[in-house]
């Protein structure tokens, strides 16, 4: 199992470096990619990546309240920011070990795994 693990974590590393090589800002496929392995990891209820201020605004609920009616308030959300020099080490620093998160990592690889290069086409001298 955990070299099951392992695999998945390395698909998903390189996936997040193809992502990462962008020169004003990534694709529209791989902006959703980041945001979705931040939601995850931070466990927000939103996030947006300011790609040129190296910025990454996450907005979470406040903790949940005994009343069951009351789970999620958007109105009373908590707005945090968090800066980046390298966004790439940034999301590697958000991939963990564990099964939720091997199964999460499984769904994303599934749904942008396409966008990788495939390495079959690399010409060879």
């Amino acid at each position: 199992m955990k070299e099951i693990e392992n695999n998945v974590q390395l698909k998903i590393r390189k996936l997040v470096e193809h992502s990462c090589n962008f020169d004003i800002r990534p694709t529209k496929e791989f902006q959703q990619l980041h945001t979705s392995l931040l939601k995850f990891y931070f466990n927000a209820v939103d996030v947006n990546i300011d790609y040129q201020e190296k910025l990454i605004s996450i907005w979470n609920t406040k903790p949940l309240t005994t009343n069951p009616l009351r789970l999620y308030d958007l109105n009373e959300a908590i707005a945090d920011w968090v800066g980046y020099t390298d966004l790439q080490e940034t999301l590697d620093g958000c991939i963990e070990d564990g099964h939720l998160q091997t199964n999460f990592y499984k769904k994303l690889f599934l749904k942008y795994g396409e966008y990788l290069p495939n390495e079959d086409d690399a010409m060879s001298a």
